[in-house]
């Protein structure tokens, strides 16, 4: 949410990108720019009216709205990484889309880029111990942060997640076990994506998989 809440709220520009789930546009720009561009912006279709709204009407601008909103997440770890390959597939689509000349999206092409060296990354932590190898301390204090940024995001989103209502219901004690929870599972979530990664460069691009967020009701 960093790098998205920083390019709406100060530069007003889709620069990376946008997130569908929090999304609210006006008819008439929805109109003027449209949601449906054939097969390549069928899979993320909010990310490529982003793009195509940025390069074809500047006059357009982009904001943050100041709020929370709370959505569920994949109920089992085929539907997470079923959604993380597809997340991946349809910006590859918009990246490499020729109706979006290249101008309006080298940071988004920078960050998708980045995002495919995932399975490398973590196929250091687990090499980096058996095998070191001697690093720039510049280098070794920016994986540090990285590290440090990515488990503060897993540990704010668990607290946003479960703060308010622990806050009513039970002790500070289970939401400190959930944001340990939340750390702990950390790894797994990087293997989870890493595989989707890997799927998604060598799978089929125009796929969309629609995750069930919606609890089944058995009567008994």
């Amino acid at each position: 949410m960093g790098k998205l809440r920083l390019q709406l709220k100060y530069f007003h520009k889709p620069l990376f990108g946008w997130k569908g789930s929090y999304v609210v546009t006006q008819l008439c720009a929805e109109r003027r720019v449209s949601f449906d561009h054939g097969p390549d912006g069928s899979v993320a279709e909010d990310c490529f009216f982003s793009m195509v709204a940025q390069s074809r009407h500047p006059d357009m601008t982009f904001d943050f709205i100041e709020g929370e909103m709370y959505e569920k997440s994949p109920f089992s770890l085929w539907d997470f990484l079923q959604q993380r390959k597809r997340w991946l597939q349809g910006i590859f689509l918009v990246v490499h889309s020729r109706a979006i000349p290249w101008l309006q999206k080298p940071l988004i092409a920078c960050m998708f880029y980045a995002w495919l060296t995932l399975p490398l990354a973590m196929l250091n932590l687990l090499l980096a111990p058996i095998y070191p190898l001697p690093c720039h301390p510049a280098l070794d204090a920016l994986v540090a942060y990285v590290g440090a940024v990515n488990s503060y995001m897993y540990a704010f989103g668990a607290y946003k997640s479960f703060g308010r209502r622990h806050k009513r219901r039970r002790p500070v004690c289970h939401l400190g076990l959930c944001l340990l929870g939340a750390l702990l599972i950390a790894p797994l979530n990087g293997l989870v994506e890493s595989v989707a990664v890997l799927w998604g460069i060598f799978g089929r691009k125009h796929q969309f998989y629609v995750v069930r967020k919606e609890s089944v009701l058995f009567n008994v």
